[in-house]
């Protein structure tokens, strides 16, 4: 017997019509998901993703602020367990296969046909019972005589050793034997903030560090160094949590030293 599912899903496209239009055919077509947010943009989508956590982002490509390829990429280094639809028309066909990098689960050509959104989502629907089934048997096998602040401990020394790879807390979870759902859920009531929330603070910590006392050393290597291979993607990080990009913070520092 099939479990009941409602499978949280996002929709993020900057023209309304299309957005609204969108949403109300997934909750039409498979009484399985529900559209818990919309958004035009993706910063604003971000937001949504942390504090609602969907299981399905659908998004389109070309939007202010943060386009949908940014966003894939956001979202498969921080949620890997959420599945994306890209969104694209034929003119942007190619550009969106560059998302398969951030394992991207298909793409919907515009205009949407109900008979293309259908058969989508009832290969999402398929994907993510596997991802039940997997997640339940994890589960099975945790150990009852871990306490949570044994486990967020061991989250913590886990992150201190390996922040320098490139992590994800799919990789965390598994490695510790624990279902993403549940050790992002005890790590956060314990601690106030996600398992790739702390690994960032020590990642930038870290760069933090090495900036100030190295004054040679390349911006990108500095970003190597602490886990980041993408050096664009490294200085956005770095200025989200310290209001500079590394090469501002390493002059600020020389300059009151």
């Amino acid at each position: 017997m099939k479990r009941t599912l409602q499978i949280k899903t996002l929709v993020v496209e900057d023209e309304s019509l299309i957005r609204r239009n969108i949403s109300r055919k997934i909750t039409e077509l498979n009484p399985n998901f529900i559209v818990i947010g919309e958004a035009m943009n993706g910063l604003d989508a971000l937001k949504i993703v942390e504090s609602e956590t969907p299981q399905l982002v659908v998004t389109d490509i070309q939007m202010p602020m943060m386009n949908g390829l940014e966003l894939a990429k956001n979202i498969f280094f921080a949620f890997p367990h959420i599945k994306i639809v890209i969104l694209s028309g034929y003119h942007e066909f190619e550009y969106a296969r560059r998302a398969i990098n951030y394992k991207v689960e298909d793409y919907l050509l515009k205009p949407v046909t109900d008979e293309k959104l259908h058969s989508l989502l009832g290969k999402i629907e398929l994907k993510i019972r596997g991802d039940l089934d997997s997640l339940a048997n994890i589960a099975s096998s945790m150990s009852d005589k871990t306490s949570p602040e044994e486990l967020v401990e061991a989250v913590k020394l886990f992150i201190k050793e390996n922040y320098k790879k490139n992590l994800t807390l799919k990789e965390i979870a598994n490695e510790l034997n624990f279902t993403v759902d549940y050790l992002g859920k005890i790590f956060r009531k314990h601690t106030n903030e996600t398992p790739i929330k702390y690994l960032t603070r020590l990642r930038i910590n870290e760069a933090k560090r090495i900036l100030s006392t190295d004054l040679d050393m390349e911006i990108k290597t500095v970003g190597k160094i602490v886990g980041y291979q993408d050096p664009y993607y490294f200085s956005r990080v770095f200025k989200t949590n310290t209001g500079y990009y590394p090469s501002e913070y390493r002059a600020l520092k020389h300059k009151t030293e």
